[in-house]
């Protein structure tokens, strides 16, 4: 693992823009994304990673629907200007400025739009083959450095797996399958909750 990090902090700045570009080309960019996720967050002091899994819809330029089925059900609904989920959860970037910063992170890190992560993070990036790419991101600020050390990103016309490292050590591993390549338009109350 530490040589592969080291051969792709090794890449040109040139070599590492054509990666970008190349990955930016690879990936669908429908304006509606549907698929399932699996989730293992593996928490320090715990011997087995917390489990669950759910499904997702991101409308481009509208905001994600994230519905967990197990271990229990829950649904986040984040848009560039709030975040919002069960038992009244409601946070507006109106009122608290960092939402827009944790929601826009989302949005780009499912999106997989490096272009935008490019400015929050210095960003590693590698083609493999005719599909595959990888992409490694450290954090150029300071508050996000105290969240995340390392986000990494795995692919190919779609996202397909994200590991997040948080500042203490924890880590998030998402999984992502059953993307279809014609998802369905977002039903009238999915809209109505990204609106």
């Amino acid at each position: 693992m530490k040589r592969r990090l080291f051969l792709l902090a090794a890449v040109p700045l040139p070599a590492l823009a054509d990666a970008i570009a190349q990955i930016q080309q690879r990936l669908v960019s429908a304006p509606v994304q549907r698929g399932r996720f699996e989730q293992d967050k593996a928490l320090a002091g715990f011997a087995k990673p917390l489990k669950s899994q759910g499904d997702y819809l991101l409308v481009r330029g509208k905001g994600l629907i994230w519905r967990t089925t197990a271990p229990f059900t829950s649904q986040l609904v984040l848009t560039r200007d709030r975040i919002a989920g069960g038992g009244g959860l409601q946070l507006d970037a109106s009122k608290e400025p960092g939402i827009r910063v944790v929601t826009s992170l989302m949005l780009s890190l499912l999106d997989g739009d490096l272009g935008a992560l490019q400015q929050a993070f210095d960003v590693q990036a590698s083609v493999q083959g005719e599909k595959a790419w990888r992409a490694a991101l450290r954090p150029k600020a300071t508050a996000l450095a105290q969240l995340f050390s390392r986000i990494e990103l795995e692919g190919d016309r779609q996202l397909r797996r994200i590991v997040m490292t948080e500042a203490q050590g924890d880590t998030t591993t998402l999984r992502f399958d059953e993307q279809p390549r014609d998802p369905a338009a977002p039903s009238a109350d999915e809209a109505k909750q990204l609106g």
